[in-house]
C-alpha cells in the first residue's frame, strides 16, 4: 500500500533570479508530513540536460511548521536558469544518515522557468 507521499504545489512557474521565498507544503495523502522526528530536509533538482543540485535546511531550506510539514525556499539569484528549465524534483527527507523518506515518492514535481529581461 503506497503512502502517498506527496507536495504542495506539484507543479511551480518562477521567474529566473528569483530569490524570494518560496513555500512548500509536503503532505501524507491529505494532510501535513509531520516533520518532528526529521533533522534535515534536503531539496534535490535535475534540470533539463541532467545537472543536478541540492539544498538542505543547511543553507536554503527551512521548516515553517514541523508539524503540518511547511517548508519555505529560498532560491539564490542563479539558481534558477529559463535555459536550464524544466526542473524536476523531490525531497528526501533525513531522520538518520540510514534512515529517509521521499516527498513525492512516486514522481518528482516540476519547476518551469521564464526569462527575466
Amino acid at each position: 500500500m503506497a503512502r502517498n507521499y506527496n507536495i504542495v504545489p506539484t507543479e511551480l512557474m518562477l521567474r529566473a533570479t528569483t530569490s524570494g521565498t518560496i513555500p512548500i507544503q509536503l503532505r501524507a495523502g491529505t494532510v501535513g508530513y509531520d516533520l518532528t522526528a526529521v533533522g534535515t530536509v534536503e531539496l534535490h533538482l535535475k534540470d533539463q540536460l541532467g545537472g543536478t543540485s541540492m539544498f538542505s535546511t543547511d543553507d536554503n531550506l527551512s521548516v515553517v511548521w514541523r508539524a503540518a510539514g511547511s517548508i519555505n525556499w529560498v532560491p539564490g539569484i542563479g539558481h534558477l536558469v529559463a535555459g536550464s528549465a524544466p526542473y524536476h524534483g523531490y525531497f528526501k527527507l533525513l531522520r538518520t544518515a540510514t534512515q529517509f523518506d521521499f516527498v513525492p515518492e512516486d514522481s518528482e514535481f516540476t519547476i518551469s522557468v521564464r526569462e527575466a529581461w
